[in-house]
């Protein structure tokens, strides 16, 4: 799906944007933190807002939160979605480590108010009926939030012009080459709604994903700006490091907000994806007969990636020297 930008007179020097959703799990896995500071710091993308979901929906509300803030966007909406899976015989994974360390006294009246607010799934709808045609999500998580848009908003819903998801994984044709995918495994039925909608979607899955890498010589340019906005995210990556034991870690879901407005960070095929019913995260691919709504990722331009996202990143943590 090639994202075909609209003129935007309030982006900087006219530039062409994308109004788009990011729907997160952020705080277990660092990507996402990653992704969402990648999202407010591309000026081809206009962030409509956050939608955070699965498990502890306040704490990923705080830490999305508490990003914002330390990047000055406090202006971007953060939504609570659904904490549990469409199935809700399904269980809730919580690592357990999202949001350790972290002063959020600051941010408190901010959650309040997205406590406050319509739920995300109503969100997203709303903000598709809104601009028909015209809204992407980029969606890094469980596809919950988004799955019971598409079942309880189904006319809003078919206003979206596409979908970007970190989801499954690709290694070619057939049962055989099948894997699964944490996303698809914590709500296989939400990601059968979604496949099943209609609506362009554009996979970017482990196959591609697991090329990417944030190394530690990475964390310390990071960490060597020295400002509150780079302490937060070299803190939260030192802790996740520490969590899997390994001294780098992949960016899963910054490839799928890169590719969400620079397709030629990834080659697409089209094809008919089925979700397994007996294997929990578990996608199946063929190819189509005819067009397909659904593209997904079969190679990636690591060094394109690495180029933006690397640069993007350390303007953003950059910018702020001298605001400590």
């Amino acid at each position: 799906m090639t994202v075909e930008a609209r003129p935007d007179e309030s982006s900087p020097a006219g530039r062409a944007t994308q109004d788009v959703i990011v729907d997160t799990d952020i705080g277990t896995d660092i990507d996402d933190a990653y992704a969402v500071l990648l999202a407010i710091s591309s000026p081809e993308l206009n962030l409509k807002g956050i939608t955070v979901v699965h498990g502890d929906i306040e704490t990923r509300a705080r830490i999305a939160l508490k990003l914002l803030k330390l990047a000055g966007r406090a202006d971007v909406p953060v939504l609570l979605g659904e904490r549990y899976p469409v199935n809700r015989e399904r269980p809730i994974y919580w690592a357990g480590h999202e949001g350790r360390g972290i002063d959020f006294s600051d941010i408190e009246p901010a959650l309040q108010l997205s406590r406050s607010d319509i739920l995300a799934p109503e969100f997203i709808a709303r903000t598709a009926a809104e601009r028909p045609g015209e809204l992407l999500l980029v969606t890094i998580g469980p596809l919950t939030n988004v799955g019971v848009a598409f079942r309880d908003y189904p006319r809003d819903t078919a206003h979206l012009k596409g979908i970007v998801a970190m989801a499954s994984t690709f290694n070619g044709f057939g049962p055989e080459s099948a894997g699964v995918e944490h996303n698809v495994v914590l709500d296989p039925e939400a990601a059968e709604i979604v496949l099943n909608s209609g609506i362009p979607i554009l996979l970017v899955g482990l196959n591609v994903t697991r090329q990417t890498a944030l190394a530690r010589s990475h964390l310390a340019q990071i960490a060597s700006a020295r400002t509150p906005l780079a302490d937060f995210m070299a803190h939260m990556t030192e802790d996740w490091l520490a969590v899997v034991n390994r001294d780098s870690t992949a960016m899963h879901d910054p490839l799928a907000v890169a590719a969400s407005f620079e397709p030629a960070v990834v080659a697409t095929v089209p094809v008919k994806a089925e979700v397994s019913r007996e294997t929990a995260g578990l996608v199946t691919y063929s190819e189509p007969r005819g067009e397909s709504p659904i593209r997904i990722a079969a190679s990636t331009d690591l060094d394109r990636f690495n180029e933006l996202f690397f640069s993007r990143i350390l303007g953003a943590v950059e910018q702020q020297q001298g605001r400590r």
